[in-house]
């Protein structure tokens, strides 16, 4: 699936150490084993996961145009941004971080999840594992199996070698210092991630002071976990941005992909994004976070 190339770069090895861009000041701050929050804002309960290496200014634009109509949870996976590893820096990650996302959305009244790629991902596992926890969930550029980018025929079995080899070599280099990123210069894979140059330069940034630890088990993880016999389970109402950028991504055929993977669930509106690659919001970002106003407020 060549088409999909920005996509599948998304988890791809990328990236030097650098330190994280700063974060939106909070007005309260809070900590568990397997991330951290900052709680920007009032009203309506809105939490807000990165994906794959991203810190919380991910989101940075998102916040502006809704804080003060919402009470924004800006979630930081230990291992990315500011926030250390702790228990993420060995084994599983994925399903402690979903439990702990759930048990935090609980003490919330009935919260919107906002995830992009791997935090959409933790939100889908959440709704279906947890559909009482949330009331909405809004998706970014994610699907219920990342494999199929790179073999539509792929099973999580058939992943697991190359996954594991991704792995290994993530964590091989943990502690290898590498020469800074170039934002003159940005990476093929953060070009493949986003169109705006500004963009890509955060992509690399993050990347560069991410755990490569925690970035490698979580790749690992999302590469063998299936999520697809499920979907038709979701129950809660989710908003599902998907971008398209021909030549690279034809409209055709990422409508294909993205309703293949979602057609399933009754409760999925998806949500074409045209000219974008992963990072929609910082590709899109008047169009996304209108059609992400219109989602929360309905």
């Amino acid at each position: 699936m060549k088409s999909l190339n920005f996509f599948a770069a998304a988890l791809a090895a990328t990236a030097l150490p650098l330190p994280a861009a700063a974060a939106t000041d909070p007005v309260a701050a809070e900590q568990t084993a397997r991330f951290s929050v900052e709680v920007v804002g009032e009203g309506p309960d809105v939490i807000l996961v990165p994906g794959l290496t991203s810190p919380r200014s991910v989101w940075d634009d998102t916040v502006a145009l809704l804080k003060d109509d919402y009470r924004l949870h800006l979630v930081e996976v230990a291992g990315f941004g500011d926030t250390p590893a702790g228990p993420n820096g060995e084994g599983d990650i994925l399903p402690h971080l979903v439990a702990e996302l759930a048990d935090y959305a609980a003490t919330l009244d009935a919260p919107t999840l906002v995830g992009h790629s791997m935090g959409g991902f933790s939100g889908l596992t959440l709704a279906l594992d947890h559909p009482e926890a949330i009331g909405k969930l809004v998706i970014v550029d994610s699907l219920p199996f990342f494999s199929v980018i790179m073999n539509p025929n792929a099973t999580a079995e058939t992943a697991e070698p190359q996954a594991a080899m991704m792995r290994q070599m993530m964590v091989a280099n943990a502690e290898t210092e590498l020469p800074a990123p170039d934002c003159e210069a940005p990476s093929m894979q953060a070009r493949g991630m986003s169109k705006d140059p500004a963009g890509q330069c955060k992509v690399d940034l993050y990347a560069a002071s991410a755990d490569r630890r925690v970035t490698g088990q979580l790749m690992y993880e999302i590469m063998t976990t299936d999520l697809r016999d499920r979907v038709a389970e979701l129950s809660v109402p989710t908003a599902m941005f998907y971008p398209f950028d021909p030549p690279m991504l034809p409209a055709e055929r990422a409508a294909e992909v993205y309703g293949t993977a979602y057609g399933e669930a009754d409760a999925v509106t998806l949500i074409p994004v045209e000219g974008s690659r992963h990072f929609i919001m910082f590709d899109q970002p008047a169009f996304f976070h209108e059609k992400l106003a219109e989602f929360l407020a309905n």
